[in-house]
């Protein structure tokens, strides 16, 4: 009542005041506790290891309208998943135009890649005389340059055999690629640094069309970076830091699968041997089951498929494949 809360002020003369402020001070602790322990069990999270996004990225493009889209579809899933079996600390990533079959979309996010989908690149050298009509689609690896939320990315073709880890790679400058032809470096690995500005410079210089020899992704980024052969070779700096500018790779990175055949065992002193690429005829690729009569590697991609993908879901593509050929 009024009077006996008169009768404890005159009794407590200030008491009343210092309970107040005790209940705000016992309230204050109490938010303060609560906010340490969600930063403590944040910390704890860190600590065992939660991921959180990747500043890298391993990454191929997969687009239709070719007699082999479903062979390089296995082909990629084959080297994604070896990947993550070589313990690739980054994201997979498959840049697939708009067409691509539904299903093989699913299959590859099922297989923990992240698909970025996108509009098939107008190529502006179909009419060129030398122009091979299998390679139209290729300037969609252009792309690679607006994955604007990775620091790095390794861009790879799909006919890549990862013999080991290659993350080093991620330490490498703007972009730098391998000398397989003494004079003009190779497409099918290369490491870029991803950039709108550059992206958006590339889709300028097709529309105003630079010269490209061949009309594809391999003359066109060789006329875009021209003074490649010019510049230092790539040796990833020991403390782990990232390298600006462009550099040359060794060519342990992309063996040609011919240079084992010259004495039947890989001779590559120059930087790890890390990568096989089979750049030859469309037919000497290593997912034919002929192929390992005249190209034994192809025995060594199966393997990696048989580990990393099996073989029973897929047999009856390649008898199909047998009969086309």
């Amino acid at each position: 009542t009024g009077s006996q809360l008169d009768l404890a002020r005159r009794r407590f003369p200030g008491g009343m005041g210092r309970l107040a402020g005790l209940r705000w001070l016992l309230v204050l602790a109490w938010v303060t506790a609560q906010a340490l322990a969600a930063a403590g069990a944040e910390d704890s999270k860190a600590a065992v290891g939660e991921p959180g996004p990747r500043r890298h990225a391993y990454a191929a493009m997969m687009y239709m309208g070719t007699p082999r889209d479903y062979e390089f579809y296995v082909a990629t899933r084959v080297m994604m998943r070896s990947l993550r079996g070589f313990g690739a600390d980054a994201d997979r990533v498959v840049i697939a135009s708009l067409d691509v079959p539904p299903r093989w979309v699913q299959a590859l996010k099922d297989d923990g890649v992240k698909v970025v989908s996108v509009d098939n690149l107008k190529n502006p050298y179909e009419k060129q005389d030398n122009f091979n009509s299998r390679f139209k689609l290729t300037l969609n690896k252009l792309y690679a340059w607006s994955l604007v939320s990775y620091d790095r990315v390794v861009m790879l073709d799909s006919d890549n055999m990862f013999l080991q880890n290659t993350d080093e790679l991620f330490q490498c400058g703007h972009f730098c690629a391998v000398f397989i032809n003494p004079c003009i470096f190779h497409t099918g690995l290369f490491v870029l640094k991803p950039s709108m500005d550059v992206f958006k410079n590339m889709l300028h210089e097709l529309a105003v069309g630079r010269e490209n020899p061949d009309g594809a992704d391999q003359g066109f980024l060789a006329s875009y970076f021209p003074d490649l052969l010019d510049q230092p070779m790539f040796h990833p700096p020991a403390n782990g830091t990232k390298l600006d500018g462009n550099y040359r790779l060794p060519l342990g990175y992309q063996m040609d699968a011919s240079y084992y055949y010259l004495k039947l065992r890989w001779s590559i002193p120059c930087g790890p041997n890390s990568v096989v690429t089979f750049p030859s005829a469309p037919w000497m690729k290593p997912w034919y089951w002929w192929s390992w009569p005249v190209l034994p590697l192809g025995l060594s991609w199966h393997e990696q498929r048989r580990e990393n993908l099996g073989i029973k879901i897929h047999k009856t593509a390649h008898y199909d494949a047998s009969l086309i050929f």
